[in-house]
């Protein structure tokens, strides 16, 4: 990236009895996966009831992804729609901590945008892939591993040690490569050469963490913040940028979805690029808002100080 390098964040500080849930709840999902099913119910209803701050978020989101004129029930009906959705992205991700390439990859029913994909990828410059908190981007990883030889997914490190473990347990066996950004400069002259290798680098791309560069984006009649370290990097080295969303369907399995690749020919590309990614994910969240993972107030225009993201020490991109 030009300028100066992100700064990376010490972590939050662990939640001794939520990671212990958590584990516990890994651990069902490998020797007993009928019983998070059947205790989601209950469990999340009482989640909800219980806390305020876990309602905020999906109901300020839900509000903003329905718009003006949608009601209070449409909203809390989205909102608790979305946690459940979050609930069951966390039971696969313990679900599938253990298993194969071939097992990830047998549970996508469909690829759409592949041919473009592949037209962009004969170019032999790397391709920057650009997620989001959405659907079953686990699942979505192990499609891109099968048909990409070199795979590197830029992550920060988890407070939560049962989801850290878990997630490094899976890009382990998917042999994927793992690029901490917490390690700053080091993580973005790896990422660098990857791409330079022809190797493909997948990043979320929803939420400047604080340390990033970020832009602001216009995002359903508000702004997202949104880091700017995607396409810098395709602009660093001449790969395309390409928005990748895993969209879950009724029956578990998951849809991947390549947006149309977008060239980064120079610095002032890089913000409309940018913006091209945020509507991209827009209108994969319109279509189907649950599975948007995002569990604070996502918009600039409807974050408090107490939520610490809205002002992170970053640098405007």
């Amino acid at each position: 990236m030009s300028g100066s390098p992100p700064s990376p964040s010490p972590p939050r500080a662990p939640n001794a009895v939520a990671d212990r849930a958590l584990r516990l709840l890994f651990w069902l999902n490998r020797r007993a996966p009928s019983v998070p099913r059947v205790i989601k119910r209950p469990a999340l209803g009482l989640a909800w009831m219980a806390s305020g701050a876990l309602r905020r978020g999906p109901l300020i989101n839900a509000a903003r992804i329905l718009g003006p004129a949608s009601s209070a029930a449409d909203r809390t009906a989205l909102a608790r729609r979305n946690v459940a959705s979050f609930y069951d992205f966390v039971c696969e991700v313990g679900a599938h901590q253990h298993h194969t390439l071939a097992q990830l990859a047998a549970r996508v029913a469909v690829t759409c945008g592949a041919d473009a994909y592949r037209a962009a990828r004969e170019r032999g410059t790397g391709a920057v892939l650009v997620t989001a908190h959405f659907g079953n981007f686990e699942v979505g990883l192990a499609e891109v591993r099968k048909i990409e030889d070199r795979v590197h997914v830029v992550f920060r490190r988890d407070a939560m040690g049962a989801f850290e473990d878990a997630r490094s347990t899976l890009h382990r066996n998917l042999g994927i490569h793992e690029t901490p950004i917490d390690d700053g400069l080091a993580s973005w002259l790896d990422l660098r050469d990857a791409l330079q290798a022809d190797g493909v680098v997948l990043l979320q791309g929803d939420r400047a963490e604080p340390g990033q560069r970020y832009l602001d984006a216009p995002f359903f009649g508000a702004h997202l913040r949104v880091p700017a370290g995607p396409a810098k990097l395709a602009l660093m080295t001449g790969a395309p940028l390409v928005p990748v969303f895993a969209v879950r369907d009724p029956d578990g399995l998951v849809q991947i979805v390549l947006g149309e690749p977008i060239t980064v020919p120079d610095a002032h590309a890089v913000e409309p690029a940018t913006r091209a990614v945020v509507r991209a994910l827009e209108g994969i969240v319109r279509q189907h808002p649950e599975q948007w993972h995002v569990l604070w107030p996502a918009c600039l225009e409807d974050a408090e100080p107490s939520d610490g993201w809205a002002s992170p020490e970053g640098t405007p991109g």
